[in-house]
């Protein structure tokens, strides 16, 4: 019941219009009375268009999207006519895009959009007598405008860092630096006046402490001009570690079944979603994650009618990333190689998956989150109320495990791994590759790893495969300019093979490239949109654009 009145409150804030740039001029309570603010019944309406924002995020052409494909876990094949789209996709996987790509506005505008309506509202609490509700909504609002700056910083470094409603539209870009200095000091500063126990689709404390060990643990990117990467330094690691205890004496817990993480019956009572997007399977508080990489013709998978309105048969996940997975590893029930037609015909999904010209059933399909059975939708998408995490608990395990493997302890980060192992249940019973040090030795020993934090972001991947983190993972551990299946595969020479056809014609097979690294640390950013550029004579575009 809390996530319908969420929903409904949401829905509400739809009816605000709201521009999507960095010059908006938006006061969205200017004329609503002080009893309107002191009645804290009123307070969840008032803050509702700030966290609307959020839903754009997870998104195939938004921050989930340039998060996903642009890293080794997530292909969109053109299949034959299918899916060219002009090159954006391809563009994406193969690290070729421009500044012109399509997407680019929807990535700048989204979180400025949040932000606009951050900056308004705090502008009008801050006119009203500050009571307990106001202060801490307040601080839900100003983490919000936080993580928004984080996401900008994150994908476009330089940015203009605006704090009012009302100005010219010229800010100067803030230094990527400055830009992460100021998220810092806004979760320093508000994160113990949140609630430790928030209700259901709002943010808590344990939001903002497990934001900051994020941003702490990824210094050595975040604190540089865009195109260097270091790693964190001891007291940075310090953070990580002192915050993401914190986190862990906060109740949190991830699911014995790996699957269960992401039901929707779960959602309310979710112990391992630490901060989320909540939606609903409504016309347009839905989200369109189950249409995305399905076979038109899916009927059911494992058994489970896949009754979304709408199959795009697109997003597969990589063949080298599917077949990282320990065969014991509960967690590749994730994914799916076969499918159930209505008639009852079972068809497969191949394994092997190129980046040219797919077949329609190549490529390992995901089912992390079960179709929604009310979903609606429209002829070109569907509207499911999966909720979506953006950090879990499991992810502040393997944070305090990367920290501490930084640090030189080994032994004690490959104890928190298994704690997630074993509380969560992620491998077979008596499967010897369930504890971490042992599977890390098979794959030193198969020279898959060189060494800890090569496992440990391999554990990642397995962990939290799908949730828009990889990009980022890449780049912290030095491996996002690396080649890796598929990247820059145009002009290939082992991107495809001649073949001869039963009719004695040859032709031309496409297979899965070997790869080639990216063509600059220009690459560990992404273009602004040009139009930003044009119209803010203070903003300069990102180096190699």
């Amino acid at each position: 019941m809390i996530k319908n009145k969420w929903i409904k409150i949401f829905a509400a804030a739809t009816l605000i219009g709201a521009s999507a740039c960095t010059n908006l001029e938006e006061k969205l309570y200017s004329s609503v009375t002080d009893e309107y603010f002191q009645d804290p019944e009123n307070l969840p309406a008032a803050v509702a268009p700030v966290y609307a924002s959020l839903r754009s995020f997870y998104h195939h052409e938004n921050y989930w999207g340039f998060n996903q494909v642009a890293s080794d876990e997530t292909l969109v094949p053109s299949r034959g006519g299918d899916w060219y789209d002009g090159g954006k996709w391809l563009e994406l996987n193969a690290h070729t895009w421009t500044s012109n790509h399509p997407h680019l506005p929807g990535l700048w505008n989204a979180p400025y959009t949040g932000i606009a309506r951050a900056n308004g509202l705090i502008e009008s609490l801050a006119e009203f007598e500050q009571n307990d509700e106001i202060i801490k909504t307040q601080a839900e609002i100003r983490f919000l405008r936080a993580y928004y700056y984080f996401t900008l910083m994150d994908m476009f470094g330089n940015v203009p860092l605006v704090l009012v409603s009302q100005h010219n539209g010229d800010t100067p870009a803030s230094s990527r630096p400055e830009v992460t200095e100021f998220v810092v000091s806004e979760l320093e500063a508000v994160k113990d006046i949140l609630d430790a126990e928030p209700e259901y689709g709002r943010v808590g404390q344990g939001a903002a402490y497990s934001l900051l060990a994020k941003i702490y643990l990824n210094a050595g990117v975040y604190f540089q001009d865009g195109s260097t990467v270091v790693a964190p330094t001891d007291a940075q690691l310090d953070k990580v570690i002192e915050y993401t205890t914190k986190v862990e004496s906060m109740g949190y817990a991830v699911y014995p079944n790996y699957l269960e993480t992401f039901n929707l019956g779960n959602e309310e009572s979710n112990t391992d979603y630490i901060f989320y997007i909540t939606y609903t399977a409504d016309d347009p508080l839905g989200n369109h994650g189950n249409s995305w990489g399905v076979h038109y013709d899916t009927h059911k998978v494992k058994g489970v009618e896949w009754a979304v309105p709408s199959k795009w048969n697109g997003f597969s996940i990589m063949t080298d990333r599917y077949q990282s997975f320990n065969e014991n590893d509960l967690r590749k029930e994730q994914f799916y190689t076969e499918f159930e037609k209505v008639d009852g015909t079972i068809v497969q999904h191949e394994v092997e998956l190129p980046l040219f010209d797919a077949n329609k059933t190549q490529g390992v399909r995901l089912m992390k989150w079960e179709p929604d059975a009310g979903a609606v939708g429209v002829t070109w998408g569907g509207w499911s109320g999966n909720d979506f995490p953006i950090i879990r608990y499991a992810d502040v395990l393997l944070m305090h495990a990367e920290a501490l493997a930084r640090k030189g302890n080994p032994g004690d980060a490959m104890a928190y791994i298994n704690k997630l192992r074993t509380e969560g249940e992620r491998f077979l019973g008596g499967a010897p590759e369930a504890d971490a040090a042992t599977h890390y030795a098979q794959l030193l020993a198969d020279g898959k790893v060189e060494n800890e934090l090569d496992f440990i972001l391999m554990e990642r991947g397995w962990e939290l495969c799908w949730e828009g983190v990889r990009r980022q993972d890449l780049i912290r551990h030095g491996k996002y300019l690396s080649a890796w299946q598929n990247k820059q595969m145009e002009n290939d020479p082992d991107a495809f093979e001649l073949r001869t056809s039963d009719d004695g014609n040859e032709y031309k097979f496409w297979l899965p490239s070997e790869g080639k690294a990216s063509d600059g640390t220009h690459r560990l950013l992404f273009p602004i949109p040009p139009t930003q550029v044009a119209a803010n004579p203070n903003l300069n575009q990102n180096d190699g654009y």
